[in-house]
């Protein structure tokens, strides 16, 4: 079995193939240790997170498709994992600057996916907002102008404005709860934090 493709093991996977499993393990598991040892800087965390890793592949092993390597999947699968733990306090790592740092340092093509995909769900929950707390969070959030600014702009009070963003900011919190996705996270993080 060693000699099938990913692609190959996956359909062998979905059709219940423990032997395909235990191939795709054996293929990846040390590169994803690597890769998720270097945020976790835990030995125990990290081998806590593989095993995480791979009992979601076999419980999803009916729908997950890749066209070459299984790797970029299993890493976000990790990274995803690894957030969450981080949000739950399971892991202590040196901070969100440092965490943030990492994961941008493994950017790769899967990477500006992903990027999509999360701006794509914010897009979608803006959406849902009614046109004056969607313009006051993208005026401010995306376009950098004021409370003042928007206010005039709008012809709202600036109180109004406030609540609008802050509602907006509720709102895509609620979403980044629902959802695993680190580079979602890590937008939103980056709208919140916005001066």
């Amino acid at each position: 079995m060693i000699e099938l493709s990913d692609k190959e093991l996956l359909l062998r996977l979905s059709l219940g193939d423990e032997q395909a499993f235990k191939t795709l393990f054996d293929r990846y598991w040390k590169s994803l240790f690597t890769f998720v040892y270097r945020f976790t800087k835990n030995e125990t965390e990290t081998k806590d997170i593989i095993q995480d890793v791979f009992l979601y592949v076999w419980n999803n092993k009916d729908t997950i498709y890749v066209k070459d390597s299984l790797l970029p999947y299993l890493k976000t699968v990790a990274r995803n994992n690894v957030m969450t733990a981080f949000r739950k306090d399971k892991i202590r790592l040196e901070g969100v600057d440092i965490l943030v740092e990492r994961i941008e340092t493994y950017t790769a093509s899967d990477d500006q996916l992903l990027y999509k995909e999360a701006k794509k769900t914010v897009d979608s929950e803006l959406s849902k907002m009614h046109f004056n707390m969607r313009s006051c969070f993208q005026l401010s959030r995306f376009e950098d102008k004021s409370i003042r600014e928007i206010s005039k702009e709008l012809q709202l009070s600036e109180q109004t404005v406030r609540n609008n963003i802050s509602e907006a900011l509720r709102r895509l919190r609620i979403c980044i709860h629902h959802s695993s996705s680190i580079n979602l996270y890590l937008l939103l993080a980056f709208m919140m934090f916005k001066s």
